[in-house]
């Protein structure tokens, strides 16, 4: 029994019962589990005396800090975060940890010892947290703003490189494990998450309803397509009305709140062993332990709508660069409508009368990873790109047939109407629009 995780174990449970650390507490009554504060130095209400004081205080147990010496919150974090990991009387229970509110913390389980014998640690491995050489945290690209870039720039008292094994610090994966700080979240329009399975909630819209009869249920069908580190993994076509449910597994209960209604098209992520490098697998499998809940998509005939629910954040970019000029942060349990079915629409009609580019109804979602445009998307781990189908079929009958088209109005030649897209896309854009800008920058919530 190693002799350094003993050593952790009691002296942890001694400053849980001490009270003197805000937020390092007990989470339940038989004290099997107990919370810790994990808020990031990157926070504006960061207060090193408050939030890195149990960090502070392992760093002094361990002999690896004293007063006078200079103080590097993020070094003392790592260290108990490694030792924490490492040894085997501790588990984290990601289910309980919250890392994207005001007062992060995360929660940790108190393994018992005969629980213990049936885990083998390997020869030679330690638990006393000495040594930094446990992986980078996830969390901290997944729901943190981390203070520092992979490489050799200097961060918040350390660098990211020695927080690396050497074997991976050259894998061109270990790149993505950074962020900043979220863009302002404009572009987006918000429904309250009681309105989201409201059948009523999504059927106002400024397309009139039924122009095209048993078309309109097309509205609900959705390709998605998902990308690992650039490269094209799967896709699939949405079916159900209701929506669909995308995770890495199945809900663990049915009729779970916490997953949605169990009436969803799930939806699993493809799995990481299609990726080649085993770097990449590594880190995109940590990811989806942040992705268990997943997120909710549902597409109608006013546009398509998320809901996130994951502990991950989520990144989104519509189709127009001029609507959401940086990507926008989802909120979780916040219902967000990121595709616009009449803007889209009307920019078709634009686009079919010469005056404008052609609209792509499209949406992008980054996991876990900010990024900066459709450019950087490659280098990303988890890019999921969501398309209207029906909007897309409209593309591409106007755009095969545009140059058929001089006039540019609606009325369109008789071998031209006879293609059912055509129809339909002559039928929605017959009726009036109400005038607005081409793009969608509503911020005010849809009306039901």
């Amino acid at each position: 029994m190693n002799s350094g995780g003993r050593r952790l174990k009691q002296w942890l449970i001694e400053q849980i019962n001490s009270d003197i650390y805000n937020g390092l507490q007990w989470e339940d009554e038989q004290r099997s589990m107990f919370r810790i504060p994990w808020k990031h130095a990157g926070k504006q209400d960061y207060n090193q005396e408050v939030d890195a004081s149990i960090f502070k205080a392992w760093a002094i147990f361990k002999g690896k800090f004293k007063e006078g010496d200079k103080a590097e919150p993020a070094t003392w974090k790592t260290r108990l975060r490694c030792a924490l990991n490492k040894s085997p009387d501790f588990e984290e229970v990601t289910d309980r940890s919250q890392l994207d509110i005001s007062e992060p913390y995360k929660v940790y389980r108190i393994v018992p010892e005969e629980e213990q014998k049936s885990v083998r640690t390997p020869v030679g491995s330690s638990t006393d947290g000495g040594e930094m050489d446990c992986s980078p945290d996830v969390e901290a690209f997944v729901t943190e703003v981390p203070p520092c870039f992979i490489g050799r720039q200097e961060g918040d008292g350390m660098r990211c490189d020695e927080m690396l094994s050497p074997q991976s610090s050259s894998d061109e994966y270990t790149s993505v494990l950074r962020s900043s700080h979220s863009p302002p979240e404009e572009g987006r329009s918000l429904v309250t998450a009681l309105e989201w399975w409201q059948p009523a909630s999504l059927s106002a819209s400024a397309v009139p309803q039924n122009p095209a009869g048993s078309f309109t249920a097309g509205f609900s069908q959705m390709m998605i397509c998902f990308y690992y580190g650039g490269q094209l993994v799967g896709s699939t076509v949405t079916t159900h009305p209701e929506g669909c449910r995308i995770s890495p597994c199945p809900p663990a209960l049915p009729h779970s709140l916490l997953c949605g209604p169990d009436s969803l098209q799930n939806i699993r992520f493809p799995s990481a062993e299609l990726l080649q490098h085993e770097r990449q697998r590594q880190v995109t499998r940590k990811l989806f332990s942040h992705l268990e809940r997943g997120i909710l998509l549902r597409a109608s005939r006013e546009g398509i709508f998320i809901k996130r629910l994951c502990q991950s954040r989520v990144f989104w970019m519509g189709p127009d660069p001029h609507c959401t000029p940086s990507p926008c942060k989802l909120e979780r349990d916040a219902v967000v409508k990121i595709f616009d079915t009449s803007s889209f629409l009307q920019a078709l009609q634009l686009y079919q009368e010469g005056h404008y580019p052609p609209p792509e109804p499209t949406i992008t979602l980054c996991f876990g990873e900010e990024f900066t445009d459709l450019g950087s998307i490659k280098s990303k781990l988890i890019i999921v790109q969501i398309s209207a189908v029906n909007c897309q079929q409209l593309l591409d009958t106007v755009a095969g047939r545009r140059s058929q088209s001089s006039t540019g109005n609606l009325e369109l030649p008789q071998d031209v109407a006879a293609d059912p897209m055509a129809c339909v896309y002559q039928d929605l854009c017959s009726y009036q629009l109400p005038q607005r800008a081409s793009c969608f920058r509503d911020n005010l919530p849809i009306p039901v």
